[in-house]
């Protein structure tokens, strides 16, 4: 059983990453006005490697080898390389929120695969919160679907972004299940390193080869900001996730996910465009979906009981 002080060490961790990646979607924008999209790609996921191979090399950690080094590789395609990829296509040709829509629309993925795979069956109200918090994504967005978007692009940006949402959830069981089998000989440090490295110089070959060097704006004070939000710090996300992947399900742990454009929407009112009344309800609604996600059954049933009498003695007193 999880001890409570752990439970609350997992959160914290799916807080950070939350925090971490929903202020990613502005960076990615302005990034994408200095740079084409494989390159920058490849460049967030770089800077991504430095430094999760630095901390690695700092805390000794254990480096793959044989069968958990195909294990990195594989994943690292998958889970990083392909998503980091479909992200910033989707911002760049769908714009902001329509990629917030489909890239977080991996729980869904991981909650269907999972059942099928991983036998990770969720109880009723665990699969409504699932649904509720999705629901509340699609109403934190709404109003940035459609717009001047030329058709095209925008089917295109929705496609790639829901490419690299599918590739999040497989890569996430694959994790998933490797850790539960093998989870005493995998560092998740050197492990998440690995991946990065693997993921970065994929997408900086295909980069440098489809875009060159010249369509970069290398001179940019903008590009060098926003890469160092957006591969360094992006790199220890990923990190805290793979950490709370090795203490609770799949589904639970992407759950998550859905208070990423929370997030982005506290950044957006931050920079003065102030959502809407239809935008903040979305934000409760996504809050309210991880919650149910979360909430162990036996909590949750107990809830209803209490809370009703609770209310006979304040109506008593």
């Amino acid at each position: 059983m999880t001890r409570p002080a752990t439970q609350y060490g997992t959160f914290a961790l799916l807080g950070a990453m939350v925090l971490i990646w929903g202020t990613g979607y502005w960076p990615t924008e302005v990034a994408g006005e200095h740079t084409e999209t494989v390159l920058l790609s490849g460049l967030r996921v770089a800077g991504g490697a430095v430094l999760l191979v630095a901390i690695a090399l700092f805390a000794r950690s254990t480096w793959p080898r044989g069968y958990m080094l195909g294990w990195a590789v594989l994943t690292g395609l998958i889970m990083v390389a392909l998503p980091h990829w479909g992200t910033t296509e989707a911002v760049a040709r769908a714009g902001p929120g329509n990629a917030a829509i489909v890239v977080n629309a991996a729980p869904l993925f991981v909650v269907v695969l999972g059942w099928f795979l991983l036998r990770e069956r969720l109880s009723l109200h665990a699969l409504l919160g699932v649904a509720i918090g999705f629901g509340g994504v699609i109403l934190m967005v709404s109003s940035q679907l459609g717009g001047g978007t030329d058709t095209t692009q925008l089917l295109l940006g929705v496609g790639l972004g829901v490419a690299g949402a599918l590739g999040w959830a497989i890569g996430t069981l694959m994790l998933r299940a490797f850790s539960t089998r093998r989870g005493d000989e995998l560092d998740l440090l050197s492990f998440t390193a690995t991946q990065f490295v693997v993921a970065g110089v994929l997408l900086l070959v295909a980069g440098f080869a489809i875009d060159g060097v010249a369509s970069t704006n290398w001179s940019s004070g903008e590009l060098w900001a926003s890469l160092f939000w957006m591969g360094p710090i992006s790199g220890l996300g990923f990190v805290f996730f793979f950490i709370a992947l090795g203490r609770m399900t799949a589904a639970r742990a992407s759950a998550a996910l859905f208070l990423v454009p929370g997030v982005a929407v506290i950044v957006e009112i931050a920079r003065g465009n102030v959502p809407t009344a239809l935008v903040l309800f979305g934000m409760v609604l996504a809050v309210l979906g991880v919650a149910l996600v979360n909430v162990p059954r036996e909590a949750l049933a107990g809830a209803g009981p209490r809370l009703w009498r609770q209310l006979r003695a304040a109506v008593a007193g």
